[in-house]
C-alpha cells in the first residue's frame, strides 16, 4: 500500500515551500490543541487538518465528530479524505509534517485517528466537462475564486456556502486548472453536489442540512 512517507517532503526549507503550503500549515497550527466544538476532545495536528479539509476551521470538529456529522464510519471518512490528501502537495505535506512531529513519521496511518491503515477509496464521480443535473435550481450566489487552487478554494467555499440556504446553489468561478478535480472530490467529502462543470464555472448545491 502506497503511504504518505513515500510522498515525503518534509525536508524542504520554509522558504522552499510553496505560500499555499505555509498559508495551510499556519491554519492547521492555529486550530491543533483547540478544542472540538461539539465534543471538546483536544484536536492534534491530523485532526485539525481534516477540520480544515472538511470546511469546518472556524468551529473545528474532531475525527469522531466529522464523522457523526457526515453519518459514517470514522475509518471511511478517514479513507476518503486520504485520496484527497495524497493528491494535494501542500495537504500531503502538512499531513506528514504533523506525523513527523507528533508520531516520528506513522504518516500513513497514525494512531490518534484510531486507523490501523488507510485504504484507498473509490474517487467521487465527476460531472462530466459541460453537464449539468437538470432539476437543478437557478444559482441565488456567485463567488469568482480566480485562480486559487489547493487549500484555499476549500478554505473559501465552506463559508460561502453557508451563507445561502439548504439546497440552494452557488456559482463558483475557478480558473485553477486542477479544479475540474478538485471540486468534484470536495463535494464528494462533504456532502455538497456538483451540479455543472463547464470550467472554469462550476454550481455547487449546497446540502439539505
Amino acid at each position: 500500500m502506497t503511504g504518505f512517507d513515500d510522498f515525503a517532503d518534509d525536508d524542504l526549507a520554509p522558504a522552499e515551500l510553496s505560500a499555499r503550503t505555509q498559508a495551510l500549515q499556519a491554519t492547521v497550527a492555529a486550530i491543533a490543541s483547540a478544542p472540538c466544538r461539539r465534543c471538546g476532545a483536544s484536536l492534534c495536528g491530523h485532526a485539525a487538518l481534516l477540520a480544515v479539509l472538511f470546511g469546518c476551521k472556524d468551529a473545528p470538529r474532531c475525527p469522531d465528530c466529522l464523522a457523526v456529522e457526515h453519518r459514517e464510519p470514522k475509518a471511511a471518512l478517514v479513507a476518503r479524505a486520504s485520496e484527497w490528501i495524497r493528491r494535494k502537495d501542500c495537504f500531503r505535506h502538512v499531513w506528514h509534517a504533523a506525523s513527523a512531529r507528533e508520531h516520528g513519521g506513522e504518516a500513513a496511518a497514525p494512531s490518534c485517528l484510531g486507523a490501523t491503515a488507510i485504504a484507498s477509496a473509490p474517487a467521487p464521480a465527476a460531472i462530466a466537462p459541460g453537464s449539468a443535473a437538470p432539476s437543478a435550481p437557478a444559482p441565488v450566489a456567485t463567488y469568482d475564486a480566480g485562480d486559487l487552487g489547493c487549500g484555499d478554494l476549500v478554505l473559501e467555499l465552506r463559508g460561502k456556502l453557508r451563507a445561502i440556504g439548504p439546497g440552494e446553489v452557488l456559482r463558483v468561478f475557478a480558473r485553477d486548472p486542477a479544479a475540474p478535480v478538485d471540486l468534484p472530490a470536495w463535494c464528494g467529502l462533504t456532502g455538497h453536489t456538483l451540479v455543472r462543470a463547464a470550467h472554469p464555472e462550476y454550481h455547487l448545491q449546497r446540502k439539505p442540512s
